[in-house]
C-alpha cells in the first residue's frame, strides 16, 4: 500500500506504466497477426514451397516486433533490454528460414509473442478496469435516481438509497486511491518479467559474445604490441645501429692516420673506443634480434629459425613446413618460443642434441614441437623459464604441453590457433 496515495495518483511513473499496459493490447495484436502470417507461412510449405518467403518475412516481422518491444520497454518504464542478435537473412529463402529455424533468439521471439496474446489481454482488459469500474461508480450517487428502474444493481448489491449511493462511491474512491495502483504495479511486473525472459539473449549467449569480444580485442592488443616491436626494430637498426657503424668506420680511419702518424698513445686510445663501438653494435644488433628479427619478416619462420639454429651451442634440426605462411603476430610467438626454448636447452638440459618440428595443420592450426635428448626434469611450475613460454603462447589462445620425465628426452608442444 503507498503511503501518500495522492503522491501515488500524481506520480507520471504510474501514468507511463498504465499507458505501457494499455498499449499492451496494441502490441498483442500486432504479435497475433504475425502468429497467423506465420503459421500461413508453414501450412503453405508442402506446396512446393510457396510459403517460403511467407515464413521468412514473419520471421523477419517478428524480429522487429521484439525490437519495437525493447523500445517500447525502454521509453516507458526505463527498462534496458539487450539486444539479440539479429537473423542471418539472405537473398537465400532457404538459407534465411534456415538461419531462423536454428536460431536460439527467434524461437525465444517466438515465446515471448505466443506469451504476450494472453498476457495482453489480461493487462488490458485488468487495467481498463481498475480505473474505469471506480470512476464509473464514484459519481454514483449524482445519477442513479436518474436510471430507468430509479436504482443501480450492483451484483447482490442494489443501489437505490442515498446512503447506499453514497458508500458505494468511498468504495470506489478508496479502489482508486489504494487499489488502482497496485493493481498497475502487479501487471506491471508480470509484463516487465516476460519481456526479460524472453526479449533479453540468454544468458550464455550474453556469455559467449564476451569471450569472443575479449578474445579478439587481446588478438587486436597482440597485434598492435608486434607492430610496435617491428617498429622498435627497425629504428634501432635504421638509427642508432647505422650511426654506431658510422662511428667505428670513422674511428677505423682515425687509427690508420694514427698509426702512420706514430702516436701510439692515441692510437690506443682510439682503437679501444672502437672496441667499444664494435660491442655496442653487436649488442645492439642482438637487442633488435630479440625485439623482431627482420628474417622472420622477410623470409618466415624456417629461414630465421635456422639461423637460431646455427647459433645454437647444441646441434638442432629444423623442420618447418608452414605454407600459408601464419599471421605476424602468431609467427613471431612460435620464434620467440623456439629460441627461449632452446637457450633453455643449452643451459640447463645438458643435450647433446635437440629438434624443432613446425606443422600447419588442416584445421588452421600451428603446432611447434621442440624436443632434446637431455636431462629432463623440467616443470613450468616451478618458475623456470617455461613459465614465461606459457604466458606468451597463452596471449595469442594458445595451448603448451611440456613433457619431461626425469631422465628425459623433453619434449614442448605448443598449439597455436592461426585463425
Amino acid at each position: 500500500m503507498p503511503w501518500a496515495p495522492h503522491r501515488a495518483l500524481l506520480s507520471p511513473a504510474l501514468w507511463r506504466a498504465a499507458s505501457h499496459l494499455a498499449w499492451d493490447v496494441v502490441a498483442g495484436l500486432a504479435a497475433l497477426a504475425v502468429l497467423l502470417v506465420l503459421g500461413i507461412g508453414i501450412l503453405l510449405l508442402p506446396v512446393a514451397l510457396v510459403g517460403l518467403p511467407v515464413v521468412v518475412g514473419a520471421g523477419w516481422a517478428l524480429d522487429r516486433l521484439a525490437a519495437a518491444e525493447r523500445f517500447r520497454y525502454a521509453a516507458t518504464c526505463s527498462l534496458a533490454i539487450p539486444a539479440q542478435p539479429r537473423p542471418a537473412l539472405s537473398r537465400s529463402l532457404t538459407r534465411s528460414a534456415r538461419a531462423l529455424a536454428t536460431g536460439r533468439c527467434t524461437w525465444r521471439q517466438l515465446g515471448y509473442c505466443l506469451a504476450l496474446v494472453p498476457v495482453s489481454a489480461l493487462t488490458g482488459t485488468a487495467v481498463a478496469c481498475a480505473w474505469a469500474v471506480p470512476l464509473t461508480l464514484l459519481p454514483l450517487p449524482l445519477y442513479y435516481e436518474r436510471l430507468p428502474s430509479r436504482r443501480a444493481a450492483l451484483g447482490p448489491l442494489t443501489v437505490d438509497t442515498p446512503g447506499t449511493a453514497l458508500l458505494v462511491s468511498a468504495v470506489a474512491l478508496l479502489s482508486a486511491v489504494f487499489v488502482a495502483p497496485l493493481v498497475v504495479r502487479a501487471l506491471l511486473a508480470l509484463d516487465m518479467a516476460l519481456a526479460r525472459t524472453l526479449l533479453a539473449p540468454p544468458r550464455d549467449l550474453e556469455l559467449t559474445e564476451r569471450v569472443e569480444q575479449l578474445t579478439a580485442s587481446r588478438a587486436q592488443l597482440v597485434a598492435a604490441v608486434e607492430a610496435e616491436r617491428r617498429r622498435m626494430e627497425r629504428d634501432l637498426h635504421d638509427g642508432a645501429q647505422q650511426r654506431l657503424v658510422a662511428v667505428s668506420m670513422a674511428l677505423g680511419r682515425a687509427v690508420s692516420r694514427l698509426r702512420r702518424s706514430g702516436d701510439d698513445a692515441t692510437r690506443q686510445i682510439v682503437e679501444q673506443a672502437r672496441a667499444d663501438a664494435r660491442e655496442a653494435i653487436t649488442e645492439l644488433r642482438d637487442l633488435a634480434r630479440g625485439l623482431h628479427p627482420p628474417v622472420l619478416t622477410d623470409r618466415g619462420l624456417a629461414a630465421a629459425l635456422s639461423a637460431v639454429a646455427a647459433r645454437s651451442p647444441v646441434p638442432v634440426t629444423v623442420d618447418v613446413r608452414a605454407e600459408p605462411r601464419p599471421p605476424a603476430a602468431v609467427e613471431a610467438v612460435a620464434y620467440f618460443v623456439v629460441t627461449e626454448a632452446l637457450t633453455n636447452v643449452a643451459k640447463h638440459a645438458g643435450a647433446g642434441r635437440a629438434w624443432v618440428e613446425i606443422r600447419r595443420n588442416d584445421d588452421d592450426r600451428l603446432t611447434v614441437t621442440i624436443g632434446d635428448d637431455g636431462r629432463g626434469g623440467a616443470d613450468p611450475a616451478k618458475g623456470s623459464g617455461l613459465s614465461g613460454l606459457a604466458a606468451r603462447v597463452a596471449g595469442v589462445d594458445g595451448a603448451l604441453r611440456v613433457t619431461s620425465p626425469p631422465g628425459g628426452p623433453t619434449l614442448i608442444e605448443v598449439d597455436l590457433q592461426c585463425g
